[in-house]
């Protein structure tokens, strides 16, 4: 059992009936009350959240990274895969609304074209470039010209410094 342990329940000891011995003196006895319980149910829940069985602070020895995860792809685009090596984003919402946004691809109808989307169609992920800031910056520009922002990465105004993944298997 910690020192922190001791002083909390300590303070909790001196908070709750202090309390309810205010508000009692000032004939307020449902307040007190409601007020005595009310900070005994804080005092529990944050014990149970700072404070292990045994009493000893609870501490988390792993840090995560943030952010947690990027995209393949720009916000509201979908990844497609053409062939076996081969992967595109489209719009099958119509987000895109730059100087030449992409066209809307909806690869269940057929009657409105082809299954596979065409260059007009396609967002490119730019996987053949092997340096990470051209590929970086060559997908940031291509997020300027078709209006769309890509998480983490480019908000529509700044560009941050994050790592756009690649593809599995690409």
């Amino acid at each position: 059992m910690e020192l922190s342990f001791i002083l909390y329940i300590f303070a909790a000891f001196i908070l709750i009936p202090g309390i309810f011995f205010v508000l009692a003196v000032f004939n307020r006895i449902l307040a007190a009350g409601i007020a005595a319980i009310g900070i005994l149910v804080l005092f529990v829940l944050f014990g149970i959240q700072f404070f292990t069985r045994d009493g000893n602070y609870v501490q988390t020895t792993t840090t995560k990274k943030w952010p947690i995860s990027i995209n393949y792809c720009p916000d509201y685009l979908s990844l497609l895969k053409i062939s076996n090596n081969s992967f595109t984003c489209v719009d099958t919402v119509g987000v895109a609304t730059g100087n030449t946004p992409l066209q809307k691809f909806n690869p269940n109808n057929t009657a409105a074209g082809s299954s596979t989307p065409n260059d007009s169609q396609k967002f490119n992920l730019h996987l053949n470039e092997s340096d990470k800031n051209k590929r970086r910056e060559a997908i940031i520009n291509e997020c300027k010209s078709k209006g769309l922002t890509f998480e983490h990465i480019f908000d529509g105004y700044t560009t941050y410094e994050n790592e756009i993944p690649r593809v599995p298997g690409a």
